[in-house]
């Protein structure tokens, strides 16, 4: 069942990193466009900047947060952790993805709030005589908290179990070959 949940909970997670490799494209794409069409016709798209501030940079940075921590990706210090004793060490990780947790959950229910509230007044730019609906990119930043969120929880379930844990890149990784995950002593 767990392994099940760590599987789809996996499968999300690419999607997330796929739309933010579209993204990447499409802001590649369209600031090239921009600056082409500037040359050959001294006027550009309207309201490049203004999209790929709201809409691209966004999706970018805070959809494949959760991405980020299943391949144990994230920046860590372990200058004095890597003097604990292994049990120790476990214990500082656990403890570090309960307070992740609440952290992250706190992210979710606030930018969540924020969204909301975009929303309900549609919130927009006008720019260049173009109005650009900004609401819809208020729901990255929930969206990829939420899914760090249930990333954490995920980890801290199956944490103690030494059967693969089906999300991968961590502790008890289901990939063929795979190794536990920096930072996670056996």
């Amino acid at each position: 069942m767990l392994y099940r949940i760590g599987r789809a909970l996996a499968r999300i997670l690419d999607a997330t990193q796929v739309i933010a490799a579209i993204l990447v494209i499409a802001m590649m794409v369209h600031i090239v466009l921009d600056v082409v069409i500037k040359f050959t016709t001294s006027q550009g798209f309207p309201a490049t900047v203004e999209i790929v501030t709201h809409y691209y940079m966004v999706g970018v940075a805070f959809l494949p947060v959760a991405f980020a921590e299943r391949m144990n990706a994230h920046i860590s210090v372990e200058v004095l952790t890597q003097t604990l004793s292994d049990r120790l060490q476990n214990f500082a990780l656990y403890i570090s993805w309960l307070l992740s947790i609440v952290v992250y959950s706190v992210l979710t229910y606030r930018t969540f709030l924020d969204a909301e509230k975009k929303r309900d007044v549609v919130a927009f730019i006008f720019t260049q005589g173009v109005r650009i609906d900004i609401w819809p990119s208020y729901y990255f930043l929930p969206i990829g908290f939420a899914l760090m969120t249930l990333t954490l929880v995920y980890r801290c379930v199956v944490f103690f179990l030494p059967a693969n844990d089906g999300l991968g890149g961590g502790r008890g990784s289901d990939e063929p070959g795979a190794k536990p995950a920096e930072g996670i002593v056996e």
